[in-house]
């Protein structure tokens, strides 16, 4: 589903839809928590109830949007965040399924970014049940190349030969950096 709305980080390209399957999902898994850690096991009854509304009311507050020079995702009922990743930060897209995952046909997809680092790093975003992840995925990585000045396929070569030592290699990485730079 494309969008023409122009935002602060540039033109909408892809608005991410949500399967609504991720509301059993996540009943499952706290369910199955609260068995695990047996003192939860009386509150479940109050959690399945309390997920009939909540459920719905955080699936209707996700969204991710990719632009033509970041990612906006935006979560939460109570305490709503939204935070903008800029595509020359990402570093990575992993994609994810657990076995309850896959029960209910869903993907995980985790944003990292460049500067995560120490014991308490985590994913940028961590956004779960995206219809159709991978092509999400691949449209970041994509409008990521472009934004970095490299055409998608170039960026991604089939075949390349190695250089032959570490001073070529160097000074290619050198080179990459330069021409980054030059594009900022």
């Amino acid at each position: 589903m494309q969008s023409d709305q122009a935002g602060v980080t540039g033109k909408t390209l892809l608005d991410a839809r949500f399967d609504r399957s991720a509301i059993g999902y996540w009943r499952v898994l706290v369910s199955l928590l609260m068995v695990i850690t047996i003192v939860g096991i009386p509150f479940i009854p109050f959690w399945l109830l309390y997920s009939l509304w909540f459920g719905p009311k955080y699936f209707n507050g996700l969204s991710a949007r990719l632009t033509t020079q970041a990612l906006e995702l935006r979560k939460g009922v109570f305490t709503r965040s939204e935070s903008t990743v800029p595509l020359n930060r990402i570093t990575d897209l992993k994609l994810h399924q657990g076995p309850i995952m896959r029960r209910f046909g869903l993907h995980g997809l985790k944003v990292e970014t460049a500067g995560q680092s120490g014991p308490n790093a985590g994913s940028e975003g961590n956004l779960l049940g995206v219809v159709d992840a991978e092509a999400f995925r691949n449209a970041i990585l994509r409008q990521r190349q472009i934004t970095l000045g490299a055409e998608p396929s170039e960026a991604v070569p089939r075949t390349r030969a190695a250089p032959s030592d570490a001073t070529e290699l160097l000074t290619e990485i050198r080179d990459i950096l330069a021409r980054i730079e030059a594009r900022q």
